[in-house]
């Protein structure tokens, strides 16, 4: 090493134009480098520029190497190239995979010196190379005798091992963009056509080398077509964000979806889907340009919905009960825009898979139904049992507990409507000596009859209450002394001239009632139950079986 350099310090120079040139595409791809650290981020972008890197060292050693006449100082750099020639394919490969798969993760430092662990293989024995001659051998000589001249490499074993692992990246690199061409289709891949045949130029060119002898200014052009190379990438991608737009590759954003999504053209036949929506639908081949509603599956009722839906309406729900799968349905227009109209292409149908939400849904419906039927069971019961509590339990009348209640009521909508109420307090005549003769049980059969015929001949407004053993009540809102007098003669008639059915045959019973009127007569509950009670108190000194008012 050192009796190398010792020799590139007597070596003599010179500067060719060949060289101004090569310095000048050098300092471009470190500008370029430089330029493309400071842009957007995209996958693989770190790669990106330590391939700008590796291929500036490639370009530097080989234009020292052009500048050296020295022989043997010409060989040493050409040994120094090697870091940039293995790095440069190694680099390409791995920034191909990252951005044509969207890999954004940086490479860890374990995988970055695994990657470097060949070329710098390559670099030693290139260095090592006049003790073992693997990698040029004892062949390798100027090509003619003119001092300057450039060297004729004769190449050992160890060189063709690296160009086999050069050409093995370069392989992969072509297999991956030729994967994005095959998958592709249509406008999509054009582009990849482009991006493959800018992959192929630095193997074509470095293979043009190899096996032809080409060469420029008499060295390996393979690292001015990776300049060029890299130049154009650095356009496509950064400049016109060709890719940015366009992105193809199966495991992208529209590949990587795990719901359903499908295009369709204005006459409603599927121009592209997503994995999800084939495996939906259980199609694998075939599916392109056939119509919507032809789609197993989903298309007979996606169509109807969307044939169904004003305009691009979002979030229609979309079921499949057969599969218990249910889906919200959103469409987007692919619209073209000029200047003078806009032309619907087709339509995007984006399926956002909701099952679980709305099994849940359903099931929280259920669940409310059940507690809202439970809810209405309850206050039935409460209900019943508020019946209940404010009625008699033998006539099936209201009881004094819910006449406070009811009197107050309607003691405040007679005021609105400024009209009268009376109050009618019945007693059954001689019922203590009927009990005596015929039992208990015949007197309340009397009781439950009597309790039915004034059901029967009240309004609905009205309200009957048993308010003690044989005591009655009625409470007629509207009605004054005269209505309510005449109404209560009807019944006090009719209960006289028609005997009760009992469980031991008809009972002849009659009545006797006494009426107040509010307000003439009282104006609150009390008042009125004392003048009703002197009335009654009247009617039975009176004879009984009759009805008495007051005023």
């Amino acid at each position: 090493m050192l009796s190398l350099l010792s020799s590139c310090s007597q070596s003599g120079w010179d500067f060719p134009v060949q060289l101004l040139i090569t310095g000048v595409v050098c300092f471009g791809v470190l500008l370029l480098s430089r330029w493309v650290s400071q842009q957007r981020y995209f996958p693989g972008q770190s790669n990106f520029i330590w391939l700008h890197l590796a291929c500036l060292w490639w370009m530097l050693a080989a234009s020292v190497e052009m500048a050296a006449q020295g022989a043997e100082c010409k060989v040493f750099w050409a040994s120094m190239a090697w870091p940039g020639i293995l790095l440069t394919p190694t680099f390409w490969a791995v920034f191909l995979w990252q951005y044509i798969y969207g890999k954004h993760q940086r490479l860890s430092s374990p995988v970055l010196a695994m990657l470097m662990l060949a070329p710098a293989l390559c670099w030693l024995l290139a260095l090592t190379n006049p003790w073992h001659h693997l990698m040029y051998t004892e062949q390798t000589a100027p090509l003619s005798g003119d001092y300057g001249s450039p060297i004729k490499y004769v190449h050992g074993s160890a060189y063709y091992v690296a160009t086999a692992y050069g050409y093995i990246c370069m392989l992969f690199c072509s297999g991956i963009v030729i994967r994005a061409v095959l998958q592709s289709s249509g406008l999509y891949r054009r582009h990849y056509l482009v991006f493959l045949l800018l992959t192929l130029v630095p193997w074509a060119v470095n293979a043009s080398h190899v096996f032809l002898g080409m060469s420029l200014f008499g060295f390996d052009p393979t690292p001015f077509s990776f300049a060029f190379t890299l130049m154009a990438f650095a356009w496509l991608i950064v400049g016109v964000r060709l890719f940015d737009l366009l992105p193809v590759a199966r495991n992208l954003l529209l590949e990587a979806l795990f719901d359903p999504v499908l295009v369709v053209d204005s006459q409603m036949r599927v121009v592209e889907v997503n994995p999800s929506a084939l495996k939906l639908s259980g199609l694998e081949r075939g599916w392109q340009g056939r119509r919507l509603q032809d789609w197993p599956v989903l298309g007979a009722k996606l169509h109807e919905l969307m044939s169904q839906a004003d305009g691009c309406e979002p979030n229609q729900l979309l079921s499949l009960p057969s599969l218990d799968r249910y889906f919200e349905l959103n469409i987007r227009a692919v619209e073209r825009t000029t200047r003078h109209e806009v032309t619907l292409l087709g339509q995007m149908l984006y399926l956002r898979d909701v099952s679980q939400r709305h099994i849940s849904e359903l099931q929280l419906a259920d669940a409310l139904a059940v507690s809202e039927q439970r809810l209405q069971t309850i206050l039935e019961l409460h209900e019943q049992l508020r019946e209940q509590a404010l009625c008699d339990p033998l006539t099936g009348l209201y009881n004094r507990r819910y006449l406070e209640e009811f009197f107050a009521r309607e003691i405040d909508r007679v005021q609105r409507e400024q009209k009268p109420l009376s109050l009618a307090l019945i007693d059954l005549d001689h019922f203590k000596l009927l009990n005596d003769k015929h039992g208990h049980l015949e007197g309340d059969d009397v009781l439950k009859a009597l309790a039915d015929k004034l059901r029967r001949n009240v309004r609905s407004s009205d309200a009957a209450f048993r308010i003690g053993g044989e005591e009655f009540l009625l409470v007629l809102p509207g009605a004054d002394l005269e209505e309510a007098s005449k109404r209560l003669n009807i019944i006090c008639k009719q209960l006289a001239q028609q005997p009760l059915e009992t469980r031991g045959g008809l009972r002849q019973v009659t009545l006797s009632a006494g009426i107040a009127c509010w307000p003439t007569q009282g104006l609150n509950l009390d008042e009125l139950l004392d003048v009703a009670d002197a009335a009654l108190y009247q009617a039975k000194r009176a004879g009984r079986n009759q009805v008495v008012t007051f005023g």
